[in-house]
């Protein structure tokens, strides 16, 4: 059970309403992420809200999917790539020769139009990049 103020859960819940991020919240009022998560589960409960994680998915949605930048992705990935596979979270990697900087351009760019909602990010590696996506989809 939480111990934490409920007064400090009240103004939480309270800016996760308005759309404030749990990062945000959790980093405002110095408690952990998952603890913020929580409240948000509990508050939308209590609600009667169900909660659906934004989806943009082609095959799920019936979206058109940008066939090039799919190629130009499973191209990439299979060159050089991986795909690691949580609980609740998915990543797909794609490594680039660090000096390419238009190849790394391009291998996010693709990774956006495919997956448009997805967060990407780009991490320096010895001699590389990594080009990551994740989706919890």
């Amino acid at each position: 059970m939480d111990q934490r103020s409920p007064s400090i859960r009240a103004q939480a819940v309270g800016l996760m309403r308005q759309g404030v991020p749990n990062r945000v919240v959790a980093e405002r009022f110095h408690v952990p992420r998952g603890t913020v998560g929580w409240w948000r589960s509990e508050d939308r409960k209590a609600r009667g809200e169900e909660y659906q994680p934004p989806n943009d998915c082609p095959r799920c949605t019936g979206r058109t999917l940008d066939e090039e930048a799919y190629a130009y992705l499973l191209g990439l990935y299979l060159g050089d790539g991986h795909i690691i596979s949580k609980r609740k979270q998915h990543h797909l990697s794609i490594y680039c020769n660090a000096t390419q900087g238009g190849l790394i351009a391009a291998a996010a760019d693709a990774l956006r139009t495919v997956m448009p909602l997805t967060s990407v990010s780009l991490r320096p590696k010895p001699g590389c990049v990594e080009v990551k996506s994740f989706t919890r989809h």
